[in-house]
Protein backbone atom coordinates (compact mmCIF):
# COMPACT_ATOMS: atom_id res chain seq x y z
CA UNK A 1 0.00 0.00 0.00
CA UNK A 2 1.55 3.45 -0.56
CA UNK A 3 2.12 6.22 1.90
CA UNK A 4 0.11 8.37 0.25
CA UNK A 5 -3.12 6.17 1.90
CA UNK A 6 -1.59 7.11 5.40
CA UNK A 7 -3.77 9.75 7.39
CA UNK A 8 -2.04 12.24 9.68
CA UNK A 9 -3.65 10.44 12.88
CA UNK A 10 -4.07 7.62 13.27
CA UNK A 11 -7.56 6.42 13.86
CA UNK A 12 -9.06 3.10 13.28
CA UNK A 13 -11.32 2.85 10.39
CA UNK A 14 -13.80 0.44 9.34
CA UNK A 15 -13.10 -1.70 6.14
CA UNK A 16 -16.07 -0.75 3.43
CA UNK A 17 -17.33 0.10 -0.13
CA UNK A 18 -15.14 3.01 0.18
CA UNK A 19 -10.97 3.49 -0.09
CA UNK A 20 -9.20 5.94 1.84
CA UNK A 21 -9.29 8.98 -0.87
CA UNK A 22 -12.86 8.35 -1.35
CA UNK A 23 -13.61 9.20 2.24
CA UNK A 24 -11.22 12.07 1.78
CA UNK A 25 -13.57 13.26 -1.12
CA UNK A 26 -16.43 12.84 1.36
CA UNK A 27 -14.97 14.46 3.95
CA UNK A 28 -14.33 17.81 2.18
CA UNK A 29 -17.81 17.82 0.03
CA UNK A 30 -19.92 17.02 3.68
CA UNK A 31 -17.78 19.57 5.45
CA UNK A 32 -19.56 23.51 6.35
CA UNK A 33 -16.33 25.11 4.89
CA UNK A 34 -17.23 23.87 1.78
CA UNK A 35 -20.94 24.82 1.95
CA UNK A 36 -20.23 28.21 2.67
CA UNK A 37 -18.10 28.88 -0.96
CA UNK A 38 -22.06 29.22 -2.34
CA UNK A 39 -21.97 32.57 -0.61
CA UNK A 40 -18.46 33.45 -2.13
CA UNK A 41 -17.57 35.21 -5.18
CA UNK A 42 -16.38 33.71 -8.00
CA UNK A 43 -15.20 37.13 -9.85
CA UNK A 44 -18.43 39.15 -9.59
CA UNK A 45 -20.54 39.31 -6.29
CA UNK A 46 -22.57 36.40 -5.76
CA UNK A 47 -25.38 39.13 -4.84
CA UNK A 48 -25.75 39.66 -8.71
CA UNK A 49 -29.01 38.71 -10.04
CA UNK A 50 -27.60 36.85 -12.95
CA UNK A 51 -26.73 33.30 -12.40
CA UNK A 52 -22.70 33.17 -12.11
CA UNK A 53 -20.46 30.84 -11.24
CA UNK A 54 -19.68 31.23 -7.52
CA UNK A 55 -16.98 29.70 -5.55
CA UNK A 56 -18.72 26.40 -4.90
CA UNK A 57 -19.94 25.77 -8.44
CA UNK A 58 -16.21 26.68 -9.91
CA UNK A 59 -15.06 24.48 -7.26
CA UNK A 60 -17.25 21.49 -8.42
CA UNK A 61 -16.46 22.43 -12.10
CA UNK A 62 -12.47 22.12 -11.26
CA UNK A 63 -12.59 18.43 -9.33
CA UNK A 64 -14.92 17.11 -12.40
CA UNK A 65 -12.19 18.88 -14.46
CA UNK A 66 -9.17 17.02 -12.54
CA UNK A 67 -10.77 13.39 -12.77
CA UNK A 68 -11.13 13.73 -16.52
CA UNK A 69 -7.46 15.32 -16.52
CA UNK A 70 -6.25 11.48 -14.43
CA UNK A 71 -8.66 9.33 -16.59
CA UNK A 72 -7.41 11.08 -19.62
CA UNK A 73 -3.85 9.93 -18.33
CA UNK A 74 -4.80 6.86 -17.73
CA UNK A 75 -5.95 5.86 -21.43
CA UNK A 76 -2.18 6.72 -22.47
CA UNK A 77 -0.72 4.08 -20.30
CA UNK A 78 0.32 1.25 -22.49
CA UNK A 79 -0.93 -1.48 -19.97
CA UNK A 80 -3.87 0.44 -17.86
CA UNK A 81 -3.86 -2.71 -15.56
CA UNK A 82 -0.15 -1.88 -14.53
CA UNK A 83 -1.50 1.42 -13.20
CA UNK A 84 0.71 4.93 -12.98
CA UNK A 85 4.33 5.08 -11.17
CA UNK A 86 3.33 4.58 -7.29
CA UNK A 87 5.77 7.02 -6.32
CA UNK A 88 3.29 9.88 -8.44
CA UNK A 89 0.53 9.05 -6.55
CA UNK A 90 -2.06 10.00 -9.22
CA UNK A 91 -5.31 9.28 -8.62
CA UNK A 92 -8.67 10.41 -9.56
CA UNK A 93 -10.14 10.65 -6.86
CA UNK A 94 -7.33 12.81 -5.05
CA UNK A 95 -7.19 15.66 -7.44
CA UNK A 96 -10.80 15.44 -7.48
CA UNK A 97 -10.89 15.69 -3.77
CA UNK A 98 -8.23 18.43 -4.19
CA UNK A 99 -10.13 20.71 -6.59
CA UNK A 100 -13.21 21.03 -4.14
CA UNK A 101 -10.96 21.96 -1.59
CA UNK A 102 -8.03 24.60 -3.91
CA UNK A 103 -10.65 27.65 -2.77
CA UNK A 104 -12.12 26.04 0.69
CA UNK A 105 -9.88 28.72 2.84
CA UNK A 106 -10.73 32.11 0.66
CA UNK A 107 -12.61 34.50 2.22
CA UNK A 108 -15.31 36.43 1.72
CA UNK A 109 -15.08 38.80 -1.74
CA UNK A 110 -12.03 37.00 -3.04
CA UNK A 111 -8.47 38.07 -4.09
CA UNK A 112 -9.88 42.05 -2.79
CA UNK A 113 -10.38 40.60 0.83
CA UNK A 114 -6.92 38.67 0.27
CA UNK A 115 -5.54 42.10 -0.54
CA UNK A 116 -6.68 43.52 2.85
CA UNK A 117 -6.14 40.48 5.20
CA UNK A 118 -2.71 40.96 4.05
CA UNK A 119 -1.88 44.60 4.64
CA UNK A 120 -3.20 43.92 7.85
CA UNK A 121 -1.33 40.62 9.18
CA UNK A 122 2.01 42.33 7.24
CA UNK A 123 1.63 44.91 10.51
CA UNK A 124 1.56 41.99 12.96
CA UNK A 125 5.03 40.81 14.67
CA UNK A 126 4.86 36.66 14.01
CA UNK A 127 2.54 36.52 11.25
CA UNK A 128 3.86 36.00 7.61
CA UNK A 129 1.17 37.39 6.30
CA UNK A 130 -2.10 36.07 4.64
CA UNK A 131 -2.29 33.75 1.68
CA UNK A 132 -5.46 32.15 0.42
CA UNK A 133 -3.89 28.16 -0.51
CA UNK A 134 -2.17 28.39 3.05
CA UNK A 135 -5.33 29.50 4.06
CA UNK A 136 -6.97 26.31 2.80
CA UNK A 137 -4.28 24.00 3.89
CA UNK A 138 -4.61 25.50 7.46
CA UNK A 139 -8.87 24.58 7.15
CA UNK A 140 -8.23 21.24 6.34
CA UNK A 141 -5.26 20.48 8.65
CA UNK A 142 -6.54 22.95 11.76
CA UNK A 143 -10.15 24.61 11.38
CA UNK A 144 -12.18 22.00 9.96
CA UNK A 145 -13.63 20.00 12.64
CA UNK A 146 -15.07 16.22 12.44
CA UNK A 147 -14.08 14.97 15.36
CA UNK A 148 -13.21 15.35 19.49
CA UNK A 149 -9.77 13.73 19.27
CA UNK A 150 -8.35 15.45 16.44
CA UNK A 151 -8.19 18.59 14.42
CA UNK A 152 -9.03 19.06 10.89
CA UNK A 153 -10.42 16.82 8.32
CA UNK A 154 -7.74 13.95 9.36
CA UNK A 155 -6.79 13.82 5.06
CA UNK A 156 -4.46 11.05 3.81
CA UNK A 157 -1.19 12.56 2.74
CA UNK A 158 -1.48 12.10 -0.68
CA UNK A 159 -4.85 14.81 -0.84
CA UNK A 160 -2.87 16.96 1.40
CA UNK A 161 -0.19 16.97 -1.07
CA UNK A 162 -2.68 17.78 -3.83
CA UNK A 163 -3.64 20.29 -1.86
CA UNK A 164 -0.65 22.34 -1.94
CA UNK A 165 -0.64 23.90 -4.97
CA UNK A 166 2.65 26.04 -3.50
CA UNK A 167 4.55 23.33 -1.76
CA UNK A 168 6.40 25.42 0.55
CA UNK A 169 6.32 27.68 3.62
CA UNK A 170 7.25 31.54 2.98
CA UNK A 171 10.98 31.51 2.16
CA UNK A 172 12.95 34.12 3.71
CA UNK A 173 14.92 34.99 1.04
CA UNK A 174 12.66 36.86 -1.07
CA UNK A 175 15.05 37.05 -3.63
CA UNK A 176 14.77 33.44 -4.76
CA UNK A 177 14.84 32.49 -8.28
CA UNK A 178 11.45 32.42 -9.37
CA UNK A 179 11.06 29.45 -12.17
CA UNK A 180 9.26 30.12 -15.71
CA UNK A 181 5.42 30.15 -15.38
CA UNK A 182 5.09 27.50 -17.65
CA UNK A 183 6.96 25.27 -15.54
CA UNK A 184 3.84 23.56 -14.38
CA UNK A 185 5.86 21.52 -11.94
CA UNK A 186 6.96 24.89 -9.34
CA UNK A 187 5.24 27.62 -8.23
CA UNK A 188 6.34 30.93 -6.99
CA UNK A 189 4.02 31.41 -3.82
CA UNK A 190 3.75 29.73 -0.74
CA UNK A 191 1.19 27.42 0.52
CA UNK A 192 1.20 26.91 4.39
CA UNK A 193 1.72 28.96 7.19
CA UNK A 194 4.67 27.90 10.29
CA UNK A 195 1.63 26.96 12.60
CA UNK A 196 1.07 23.96 10.08
CA UNK A 197 4.57 23.10 9.42
CA UNK A 198 4.11 19.72 10.98
CA UNK A 199 1.33 18.85 8.83
CA UNK A 200 2.66 20.71 5.92
CA UNK A 201 6.09 18.61 6.61
CA UNK A 202 4.44 15.17 6.87
CA UNK A 203 2.24 15.86 3.51
CA UNK A 204 5.34 16.24 1.68
CA UNK A 205 7.71 13.98 3.47
CA UNK A 206 7.70 11.57 0.48
CA UNK A 207 8.19 14.57 -2.08
CA UNK A 208 10.84 15.76 -4.25
CA UNK A 209 12.52 18.64 -2.85
CA UNK A 210 9.84 21.78 -3.58
CA UNK A 211 8.30 20.04 -7.01
CA UNK A 212 4.22 20.09 -6.78
CA UNK A 213 2.85 16.44 -6.78
CA UNK A 214 1.31 15.35 -9.88
CA UNK A 215 -2.21 15.27 -8.35
CA UNK A 216 -1.58 19.27 -7.56
CA UNK A 217 0.10 20.25 -10.98
CA UNK A 218 -3.27 18.47 -12.41
CA UNK A 219 -5.46 20.41 -9.91
CA UNK A 220 -3.81 23.44 -10.31
CA UNK A 221 -4.43 23.08 -14.63
CA UNK A 222 -7.80 22.11 -13.90
CA UNK A 223 -8.20 25.28 -12.47
CA UNK A 224 -6.58 27.61 -14.96
CA UNK A 225 -8.82 25.41 -17.40
CA UNK A 226 -12.29 26.41 -15.41
CA UNK A 227 -11.14 29.51 -15.12
CA UNK A 228 -10.53 30.70 -18.92
CA UNK A 229 -13.48 28.68 -19.94
CA UNK A 230 -16.54 28.69 -17.87
CA UNK A 231 -16.18 32.42 -16.20
CA UNK A 232 -15.29 33.12 -19.99
CA UNK A 233 -19.34 32.12 -20.72
CA UNK A 234 -20.38 33.75 -17.64
CA UNK A 235 -19.61 37.25 -18.98
CA UNK A 236 -20.62 36.59 -22.58
CA UNK A 237 -23.88 35.83 -21.13
CA UNK A 238 -24.13 39.15 -19.21
CA UNK A 239 -23.03 40.76 -22.55
CA UNK A 240 -19.48 42.64 -21.34
CA UNK A 241 -17.94 40.77 -23.16
CA UNK A 242 -18.31 41.03 -27.12
CA UNK A 243 -17.26 37.17 -28.11
CA UNK A 244 -18.54 37.76 -31.66
CA UNK A 245 -16.43 40.37 -32.26
CA UNK A 246 -12.79 40.72 -30.53
CA UNK A 247 -10.96 41.69 -33.11
CA UNK A 248 -12.04 45.71 -32.69
CA UNK A 249 -10.08 45.15 -29.53
CA UNK A 250 -7.68 43.18 -30.28
CA UNK A 251 -4.29 45.59 -30.27
CA UNK A 252 -5.64 46.51 -26.81
CA UNK A 253 -6.13 43.04 -25.39
CA UNK A 254 -2.46 42.37 -26.29
CA UNK A 255 -1.20 45.72 -24.66
CA UNK A 256 -3.16 44.44 -21.58
CA UNK A 257 -1.71 41.44 -21.40
CA UNK A 258 1.69 42.17 -22.07
CA UNK A 259 1.63 45.37 -19.52
CA UNK A 260 0.05 42.41 -17.08
CA UNK A 261 1.67 39.46 -17.55
CA UNK A 262 5.79 41.10 -18.51
CA UNK A 263 6.71 40.41 -15.10
CA UNK A 264 5.83 36.42 -15.82
CA UNK A 265 9.33 34.66 -15.86
CA UNK A 266 9.78 33.15 -19.66
CA UNK A 267 6.85 35.33 -21.02
CA UNK A 268 6.65 35.21 -24.93
CA UNK A 269 4.72 37.64 -26.14
CA UNK A 270 4.60 36.43 -29.60
CA UNK A 271 2.76 32.76 -28.35
CA UNK A 272 0.14 34.85 -26.64
CA UNK A 273 -0.50 36.71 -29.86
CA UNK A 274 -0.45 34.26 -31.43
CA UNK A 275 -3.18 32.36 -29.69
CA UNK A 276 -5.02 35.54 -29.11
CA UNK A 277 -5.17 35.49 -32.49
CA UNK A 278 -6.64 32.09 -32.60
CA UNK A 279 -9.06 32.90 -30.29
CA UNK A 280 -10.42 35.82 -32.25
CA UNK A 281 -11.39 34.72 -35.19
CA UNK A 282 -12.58 31.10 -33.65
CA UNK A 283 -15.25 33.18 -31.41
CA UNK A 284 -16.18 35.72 -34.15
CA UNK A 285 -16.41 32.92 -37.38
CA UNK A 286 -19.01 31.05 -34.97
CA UNK A 287 -20.86 33.81 -32.51
CA UNK A 288 -23.41 35.81 -34.67
CA UNK A 289 -24.08 38.76 -32.19
CA UNK A 290 -23.73 39.81 -28.93
CA UNK A 291 -27.04 38.14 -27.82
CA UNK A 292 -26.46 34.75 -25.48
CA UNK A 293 -30.07 34.13 -25.54
CA UNK A 294 -30.24 32.98 -29.14
CA UNK A 295 -30.64 29.33 -29.35
CA UNK A 296 -27.73 29.59 -31.96
CA UNK A 297 -24.98 31.51 -29.97
CA UNK A 298 -26.41 28.99 -27.25
CA UNK A 299 -25.25 26.00 -29.08
CA UNK A 300 -22.23 27.37 -31.03
CA UNK A 301 -20.94 28.83 -27.65
CA UNK A 302 -21.31 25.12 -26.20
CA UNK A 303 -19.56 23.58 -28.87
CA UNK A 304 -16.68 26.36 -28.91
CA UNK A 305 -16.52 25.48 -24.77
CA UNK A 306 -16.41 21.61 -25.24
CA UNK A 307 -13.74 22.00 -28.07
CA UNK A 308 -11.36 24.23 -25.46
CA UNK A 309 -11.99 21.40 -22.88
CA UNK A 310 -11.32 18.59 -24.90
CA UNK A 311 -8.25 20.33 -26.77
CA UNK A 312 -7.35 21.62 -23.19
CA UNK A 313 -7.63 18.01 -21.12
CA UNK A 314 -5.67 16.30 -24.00
CA UNK A 315 -2.71 18.91 -23.54
CA UNK A 316 -1.53 16.80 -20.04
CA UNK A 317 0.52 14.11 -20.78
CA UNK A 318 2.84 12.01 -18.44
CA UNK A 319 6.73 11.90 -18.54
CA UNK A 320 9.18 9.43 -16.87
CA UNK A 321 10.62 11.48 -14.08
CA UNK A 322 8.94 13.36 -11.15
CA UNK A 323 6.77 15.18 -11.25
CA UNK A 324 5.46 12.33 -13.62
CA UNK A 325 3.07 15.04 -15.64
CA UNK A 326 3.31 17.95 -17.80
CA UNK A 327 1.43 20.21 -20.08
CA UNK A 328 2.52 21.57 -23.51
CA UNK A 329 3.36 24.77 -23.91
CA UNK A 330 0.62 26.36 -26.23
CA UNK A 331 -2.17 25.61 -24.47
CA UNK A 332 -0.90 27.08 -21.32
CA UNK A 333 -0.68 30.57 -23.78
CA UNK A 334 -4.19 29.46 -25.67
CA UNK A 335 -5.39 29.55 -21.50
CA UNK A 336 -3.26 32.60 -21.20
CA UNK A 337 -5.12 34.36 -23.46
CA UNK A 338 -8.53 33.15 -22.97
CA UNK A 339 -8.25 34.35 -19.41
CA UNK A 340 -7.09 37.68 -20.65
CA UNK A 341 -10.16 38.06 -22.17
CA UNK A 342 -11.76 38.04 -18.24
CA UNK A 343 -9.34 40.86 -17.16
CA UNK A 344 -9.92 43.04 -19.60
CA UNK A 345 -13.62 43.36 -20.30
CA UNK A 346 -14.30 42.59 -16.66
CA UNK A 347 -12.04 42.52 -14.18
CA UNK A 348 -9.88 45.81 -14.89
CA UNK A 349 -12.98 48.19 -15.24
CA UNK A 350 -14.43 50.68 -13.11
CA UNK A 351 -17.94 48.83 -12.57
CA UNK A 352 -15.82 45.73 -10.87
CA UNK A 353 -13.16 47.87 -9.36
CA UNK A 354 -15.59 50.66 -7.81
CA UNK A 355 -17.65 47.65 -6.48
CA UNK A 356 -13.85 46.12 -5.10
CA UNK A 357 -13.06 49.53 -2.96
CA UNK A 358 -16.47 49.17 -1.34
CA UNK A 359 -15.81 45.11 -0.64
CA UNK A 360 -11.72 45.61 0.74
CA UNK A 361 -13.52 48.57 3.14
CA UNK A 362 -16.01 45.83 4.76
CA UNK A 363 -13.34 43.53 5.64
CA UNK A 364 -10.87 46.28 6.42
CA UNK A 365 -13.37 47.62 9.30
CA UNK A 366 -14.53 43.97 10.13
CA UNK A 367 -11.25 42.76 10.64
CA UNK A 368 -10.15 46.20 13.03
CA UNK A 369 -13.09 46.23 15.27
CA UNK A 370 -13.12 42.29 15.73
CA UNK A 371 -9.19 42.34 16.46
CA UNK A 372 -9.50 45.49 19.19
CA UNK A 373 -12.97 43.43 21.02
CA UNK A 374 -10.63 40.22 20.93
CA UNK A 375 -7.53 42.05 21.87
CA UNK A 376 -9.65 43.51 25.11
CA UNK A 377 -11.67 40.88 25.86
CA UNK A 378 -11.26 37.03 24.69
CA UNK A 379 -14.42 35.89 26.74
CA UNK A 380 -16.91 39.25 25.88
CA UNK A 381 -20.21 38.50 24.80
CA UNK A 382 -19.61 41.21 22.04
CA UNK A 383 -17.44 38.76 20.37
CA UNK A 384 -18.98 36.17 18.43
CA UNK A 385 -19.15 32.46 20.04
CA UNK A 386 -17.03 30.73 17.44
CA UNK A 387 -14.08 33.29 17.01
CA UNK A 388 -14.18 32.92 21.12
CA UNK A 389 -13.78 29.09 20.09
CA UNK A 390 -11.12 29.74 17.52
CA UNK A 391 -8.93 31.74 19.66
CA UNK A 392 -9.03 29.18 22.55
CA UNK A 393 -8.01 26.57 20.20
CA UNK A 394 -5.09 28.72 18.85
CA UNK A 395 -3.93 29.03 22.14
CA UNK A 396 -3.89 25.38 23.28
CA UNK A 397 -2.42 24.03 19.56
CA UNK A 398 1.23 23.67 20.54
CA UNK A 399 2.26 24.94 17.30
CA UNK A 400 0.62 28.25 17.23
CA UNK A 401 2.49 28.49 20.94
CA UNK A 402 5.76 27.93 19.12
CA UNK A 403 4.78 30.68 16.84
CA UNK A 404 3.70 33.21 18.44
CA UNK A 405 6.10 33.17 21.82
CA UNK A 406 3.35 34.33 23.50
CA UNK A 407 2.34 37.33 21.44
CA UNK A 408 -1.30 38.19 21.90
CA UNK A 409 -1.52 40.45 19.43
CA UNK A 410 -0.40 37.93 16.65
CA UNK A 411 -2.92 35.16 17.86
CA UNK A 412 -5.53 37.32 18.24
CA UNK A 413 -4.43 38.20 14.43
CA UNK A 414 -4.49 35.26 13.39
CA UNK A 415 -8.01 34.14 14.86
CA UNK A 416 -9.94 37.04 13.49
CA UNK A 417 -8.63 36.19 10.18
CA UNK A 418 -9.78 32.01 10.86
CA UNK A 419 -13.11 33.54 11.26
CA UNK A 420 -13.65 36.31 8.41
CA UNK A 421 -12.25 32.93 6.11
CA UNK A 422 -15.28 31.17 7.46
CA UNK A 423 -17.82 33.73 6.94
CA UNK A 424 -20.00 34.04 3.64
CA UNK A 425 -20.00 37.50 1.94
CA UNK A 426 -23.99 37.81 3.33
CA UNK A 427 -22.61 37.09 6.63
CA UNK A 428 -19.52 39.78 6.73
CA UNK A 429 -21.57 42.56 5.22
CA UNK A 430 -24.54 41.44 7.62
CA UNK A 431 -21.70 41.50 10.90
CA UNK A 432 -19.98 45.04 9.76
CA UNK A 433 -23.09 46.78 9.68
CA UNK A 434 -24.28 45.54 13.20
CA UNK A 435 -20.46 46.44 14.60
CA UNK A 436 -20.52 49.55 12.85
CA UNK A 437 -24.19 50.28 14.21
CA UNK A 438 -25.58 50.47 11.44
CA UNK A 439 -28.01 47.37 11.42
CA UNK A 440 -31.74 47.36 11.64
CA UNK A 441 -31.35 43.68 11.61
CA UNK A 442 -33.65 42.09 14.89
CA UNK A 443 -31.12 40.33 18.00
CA UNK A 444 -33.18 37.55 17.53
CA UNK A 445 -32.35 34.57 15.52
CA UNK A 446 -29.01 35.66 14.46
CA UNK A 447 -26.74 33.45 12.92
CA UNK A 448 -23.82 33.77 14.63
CA UNK A 449 -25.32 32.97 17.85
Amino acid sequence: MSEGTDRRHKVQEKENYRDAYQRDRDRVLYSSAFRRLAGVTQVAAVSEQLVLHNRLTHSLKVAQMGRRLVQNLRCQLDDPEAGFPPESDLNEDVVETAGLAHDIGHPPFGHVAEEVLGQRLAQVAGLEGFEGNAQSFRVVTKLARRKMDHTGLNLTRATLNAILKYPRLKPRDSAKAAASWTDRGHGNKWGAYQTERKDFEWARRSSFGELRSANAILMDWADDISYATHDLEDYFRAGLIPLHNLAIDKKRILKHGRRRLKDDVGFNEYRFREQLDVIVEEFGGNLQSQCWDTRENRVRMNMITSDHLTRLVEAVRLIDEPPFVEVDEPSQYRVAALKELTWFYVIDRPPLAIQQEGQKRIIGSLFDRLLICLEKSPNSPKIPIQLRVIYRDIKRDDEAKGTFDDNKEARCARAVTDYICLLTEAQAVDLGKRLAGRSQSSMFGTWFN
